[in-house]
């Protein structure tokens, strides 16, 4: 005697078996609707974004445009010219303003003024005009040249019977050390002073500052009786 849930199985026929089947698709119609519907908006949403962007740029490249016409476009002002004789004047004005001067001899301390004219000046610093004359440029200058001066100066506390007033003639190396000497520059130099009856060398050492008009030099000159160091502040427009 079989088991009875045996017998049963074998009692069912293989046509009896159907498969399963939802009878109700309706959630899964829906669910693919919305995400078509999902899909159709952000493709929309997409397009709009994009021709906006088109629009907003092509907007902003005619603005530009039409600023740069109207810019050109606008009268420009000729550039203001100097006459030689103006410049010749503005030149000798600045030349006139002095550098002071602080004395210092074996057993005192004065001041002084002192003017200075350069013929030649040759600058490796440069490319274009190497050589100038009388009228030179600080960048020309301070960024690395060799100048040929002449100086005239005033000097306190000569001795007894002496006069104040003394004639240099030099020549100074200047050296870039910041920003092509615009920021900060040094020279070195030599000359030879003629103080009434006396003359002799001297030797000097500077260093300047803001592109140049600005500096302050030390002159020693162990013969030059009660100056032999001279400190000044330099002013120099050209």
């Amino acid at each position: 005697m079989g088991h009875p849930i045996a017998s049963i199985i074998h009692r069912i026929a293989p046509s009896d078996v159907r498969p399963c089947r939802l009878t109700d698709d309706r959630p899964i119609h829906a669910m693919i609707d919305v995400e078509r519907r999902v899909v159709r908006g952000w493709r929309r949403l997409s397009t709009f974004l994009v021709r906006s962007r088109i629009s907003c740029v092509g907007a902003f490249v005619a603005c530009l445009f039409a600023a740069g016409k109207a810019r050109a476009e606008e009268p420009r002002s000729p550039p203001i010219q100097l006459s030689p004789a103006v410049t010749a004047g503005v030149w000798v004005l600045a030349q006139l303003v002095p550098s002071p001067l602080l004395v210092a001899g074996s057993s005192h301390v004065g001041a002084g003024f002192r003017w200075q004219v350069t013929p030649v000046v040759y600058s490796f610093g440069v490319a274009a005009h190497p050589f100038r004359a009388f009228v030179v440029d600080p960048v020309a200058r301070h960024s690395g040249a060799i100048e040929l001066y002449l100086s005239p100066e005033w000097a306190c506390c000569a001795p007894t019977g002496t006069t104040s007033w003394i004639g240099r003639a030099g020549s100074r190396l200047y050296l870039p050390l910041i920003g092509r000497g615009e920021s900060l520059a040094s020279s070195v130099g030599a000359s030879y002073y003629r103080a009434g009856d006396s003359n002799g060398a001297a030797a000097e050492v500077g260093v300047y500052v803001l592109y140049g008009v600005f500096g302050l030099t030390l002159t020693v000159a162990p013969t030059l009786k009660r100056r032999e160091v001279i400190g000044a502040l330099t002013i120099r427009y050209f």
